[in-house]
């Protein structure tokens, strides 16, 4: 298998394009960690992994809290004393006009799709540029390249991703490390179900990318068969 015996972190493992990432990677050999704030999701993934007859660690992690991020990555290397690869997938939405928007979601956007990514690439990169090897995948949108009304904090998140991927893979490219990007269009998840709401979101969910699709590309960008170069992005809109 391509990624026998790599250890793989995908934060936000537990529903959505992280738990579609996570059952790739498992299935393509790697010893995946998956990496979520709700227990019951984590089991459900792990579960999935399992019966596939591959292994996998959960860890209950909030990516909006550094220490848990340390205690994540700490356990990861005492139990396989190397990190090759992190998705960065934890995310999260609030749709509405900016002035309508409560201090707490606004807050909560930045921290966990900007600030989490930052912390965690932060300290897993302490352990990849040690070793001189690695790669990590950011997953960003299509709102990393269009402002979207009603989306205006999410947007900021999301372009802010990928000026961290552009700006990073510099800084860590004589250690052997690459960085990416993934910019999904709409996709058929729980985060797509909460902006549209749920009677438009089942009328369109049907039409709109597959999970597993943008888990394809994640393996392409780390197994290097996606032909871009560290730092860059693909766009996935249909």
């Amino acid at each position: 298998m391509m990624l026998d015996g790599k250890v793989a972190i995908v934060t936000g493992g537990g529903r959505g394009i992280g738990r579609s990432v996570a059952l790739l990677l498992a299935a393509e050999g790697a010893e995946v960690i998956i990496i979520a704030r709700t227990r019951a999701e984590l089991v459900k993934t792990t579960n999935n992994i399992r019966k596939s007859g591959r292994d996998v660690l959960a860890k209950k992690c909030d990516v909006r809290k550094v220490a848990d991020i340390r205690k994540a990555v700490s356990l990861t290397i005492r139990r396989y004393g190397r990190i090759d690869i992190l998705v960065n997938n934890a995310g999260v939405v609030y749709s509405g006009p900016l002035h309508r928007m409560k201090e707490r979601e606004i807050d909560e956007q930045i921290d966990t799709n900007l600030r989490g990514l930052l912390h965690f690439s932060r300290i897993v990169l302490l352990h990849m540029t040690k070793r001189k090897n690695g790669v990590i995948v950011n997953v960003s949108s299509g709102a990393g390249h269009y402002a979207f009304e009603n989306l205006a904090a999410y947007c900021a998140t999301k372009f802010g991703v990928l000026a961290v991927t552009a700006a990073v893979a510099r800084e860590v490219s004589h250690f052997g490390v690459k960085v990416f990007a993934v910019c999904p269009g709409a996709v058929a998840t729980k985060m797509q179900e909460g902006i549209l709401g749920r009677k438009v979101y089942g009328v369109a969910k049907h039409v709109m990318i597959k999970p597993e699709k943008i888990a394809g590309k994640v393996l392409d960008l780390i197994k290097g068969t996606e032909r871009i170069s560290s730092g860059g992005c693909v766009n996935v809109y249909f």
